[in-house]
């Protein structure tokens, strides 16, 4: 009677923990999050430059320009850029995109590399007020950022322990 009543309790929990582990897999190196970066806007003549910190070889694959409030389902991206990161620095030419003299934006973005398997995504929100461009530190619903204390410091996002 005592081994019945061990497998009825035993037999749901193992079953229910072998089809978790069918349906969702195992947990791997594929599974690791990757977070959002953000950089320093600047503006160079009519250029709108972002500094890339560590840019060593990579170049942008897509770009999305929009308007902050603009939902996700409406949001705009070009996969083929065809801007360069160049000195450290990858910066819009009013040819790719003209920012108006005023408006918030969010500038999303994914550089790749030849030389390193691991993508970096940038997300960076600016505000554009009298053809001056300045810095906005992005809400927890714009960029995906380790748990830590989000500060801004030097206009650039860095996490703080």
């Amino acid at each position: 009677m005592v081994k019945t009543t061990g497998f009825r309790v035993l037999w749901p929990a193992c079953s229910l923990a072998l089809c978790l582990l069918m349906l969702t897999g195992c947990p791997g190196p594929g599974d690791r999050m990757r977070f959002d970066e953000t950089a320093q806007v600047s503006q160079q003549g009519d250029n709108v430059c972002f500094n890339i910190t560590d840019a060593r070889d990579y170049q942008p694959a897509n770009m999305g320009i929009n308007p902050r409030s603009t939902p996700s389902k409406e949001k705009n991206f070009n996969f083929s850029p065809g801007l360069t990161v160049a000195d450290g620095k990858l910066c819009i030419p009013p040819s790719f995109y003209h920012f108006p003299d005023k408006g918030q934006f969010i500038i999303e973005y994914l550089l790749i590399s030849k030389e390193y398997d691991e993508p970096r995504s940038f997300v960076i929100t600016l505000e554009i007020n009298g053809g001056h461009i300045y810095n906005v530190t992005p809400t927890e619903r714009e960029i995906s950022l380790p748990y830590c204390r989000y500060v801004m410091d030097n206009s650039v996002g860095t996490c703080q322990l």
